[in-house]
C-alpha cells in the first residue's frame, strides 16, 4: 500500500479510516449528528495523523482568537526555569498563533506567592477562561485553582505539582522516580562504594516539595541496592554562589569524597568548585541542563545529569488547551509526565542544541 508522507489532508484520513470527509467536518466543526463510536474514531485519527485544521481565515472572519493565562515565577533556585518556559510559549504561538492562540504571560518572583494569585485574578477579571500556572507556593494556590474550577475554567499544572487541587491536569516529571534514577546512576559509577556527598538548597516554597520527593526517591533506592556507599553527612540550606561554594569547599578539604549529588540546581557553581579545588576525579551528577553547565559536562568535571524538557512540557500545556477550546478535544489524562532523559558529554549535542 502506498504511503503518504507529509501533512495527512482531511481527503488523506477519510480515506485511511473509511468515514467521509462530510461526517469528519461534523466532528471538528460540532455539528450534525455522530454517534459516539464514530466520533471517537475521528478523534482518534486526527490525533494519529497530527491532523491541524487551517483555520486561520475562519478565526479572522469571525474575529476569534482563543486566549491561555500562563502564570508562572522566576526562580533563584533555578534561575534557567523561567526562560525555559517562555521557550516553550514562542514554540506554541509560532505553531498556533496564526489560527487565533494568544497566550498572556504573568510573571513575579517566587517569594512573591500573593502576586500569583493577583495574577490569576487579573486574568480572569480580563475574560481569560484557561489557565497553565507553575506555583510557587502550592499550598497558597490549591484555593485559587479549586475557585477558578468552581467557575468552569480549565486549569493545566505546569512542572509543580498542587496535590489535592481539582486542576484538569498536571504536566511536568515524576520527581521520586527522577531520585531513584541518580541512585542508580551514581551506584554504577562507584562500583567499589565510596563517601557520597548531597547537597541541598535551602529550602523555599517552590523547590521544597519537588527537592523532598527526589530525596526520598535517591535514599529509597541507592540504601537497599548499594549498600558499600556511605553517605556524609548532608550539606543542608545552601542558598546562593557564597553558600554552596563556601560549603562545599570546606567539605572538600575536610572529608574523603567519592561522589555528589547536586540539590541544589546549582551544578555551574559546583563544577567551578570542583576544578578550582582539581578534585574532577569526584563523580557529580545532578539535575537539570542549561547552558552554563555545557563546558563542565563536556570535560567530565560534570558526568551526568537528568534531563527534564520543561520547553515541550510548556509546549504541550498550551497545544492541550488550544485544542480544547479550538476543536473541543478533552484533556484525557489526569497526568502527562515527562520522559527523565540521562545526558553525559557524548550525547549532549543533542539537548544543548542552539536554536
Amino acid at each position: 500500500m502506498e504511503k503518504k508522507y507529509g501533512r495527512l489532508t482531511l481527503e488523506d484520513i477519510a480515506e485511511e479510516i473509511h468515514i467521509s470527509r462530510t461526517t469528519i467536518y461534523k466532528v471538528l466543526n460540532h455539528k450534525g449528528t455522530v454517534s459516539d463510536r464514530t466520533r471517537e474514531t475521528v478523534l482518534a485519527a486526527l490525533k494519529k495523523y497530527h491532523y491541524t485544521p487551517n483555520n486561520n481565515a475562519r478565526n479572522l472572519a469571525m474575529n476569534r482568537s482563543y486566549r491561555i493565562a500562563l502564570v508562572n515565577y522566576i526562580s533563584s533556585d533555578a534561575i534557567y526555569f523561567a526562560s525555559t518556559i517562555e521557550q516553550g510559549v514562542l514554540q506554541a504561538v509560532d505553531s498556533y498563533g496564526d489560527h487565533g492562540l494568544v497566550i498572556n504571560r504573568y510573571t513575579s518572583p517566587a517569594n512573591q506567592p500573593e502576586r500569583q494569585i493577583s495574577d490569576v485574578e487579573t486574568a480572569y477579571h480580563a475574560g481569560i477562561r484557561h489557565f497553565i500556572i507553575s506555583a510557587s507556593d502550592p499550598d497558597m494556590m490549591r484555593p485559587v485553582v479549586d475557585g477558578l474550577k468552581s467557575k468552569e475554567c480549565t486549569v493545566i499544572l505546569l512542572s509543580k505539582e498542587i496535590p489535592g487541587s481539582c486542576a484538569d491536569a498536571f504536566i511536568g516529571i515524576d520527581d521520586y522516580k527522577s531520585g531513584r534514577l541518580a541512585a542508580q546512576l551514581l551506584g554504577k559509577m562507584l562500583p567499589d562504594g565510596g563517601n557520597l556527598q548531597v547537597l541541598v538548597a535551602k529550602k523555599s516554597l517552590s523547590n521544597y516539595a519537588a527537592t523532598t520527593a527526589k530525596f526520598k526517591g535517591f535514599l529509597d533506592r541507592i540504601n537497599p541496592a548499594f549498600p558499600d556507599i556511605s553517605f556524609l553527612p548532608v550539606l543542608n540550606e545552601l542558598d546562593g554562589r557564597e553558600s554552596i561554594a563556601t560549603a562545599l569547599t570546606e567539605a572538600l578539604r575536610s572529608r574523603q569524597i567519592h561522589g555528589i549529588l547536586d540539590l541544589t540546581f546549582h551544578l555551574d557553581i559546583i563544577s567551578e568548585v570542583l576544578v578550582r579545588e582539581k578534585r574532577q576525579d569526584i563523580i557529580l551528577i545532578g539535575m537539570d541542563l542549561f547552558p552554563e553547565i555545557e563546558e563542565a559536562l563536556a570535560s567530565h568535571t560534570i558526568d551526568a545529569v537528568i534531563f527534564q524538557n520543561i520547553k515541550a512540557q510548556t509546549f504541550l500545556a498550551c497545544e492541550l488547551l488550544f485544542e480544547y477550546m479550538c476543536y473541543g478535544q478533552k484533556i484525557e489524562k489526569d497526568t502527562y509526565y515527562s520522559k527523565l532523559e540521562i545526558v553525559m558529554s557524548e550525547n549532549m549535542e543533542y539537548f544543548l542544541a542552539k536554536e
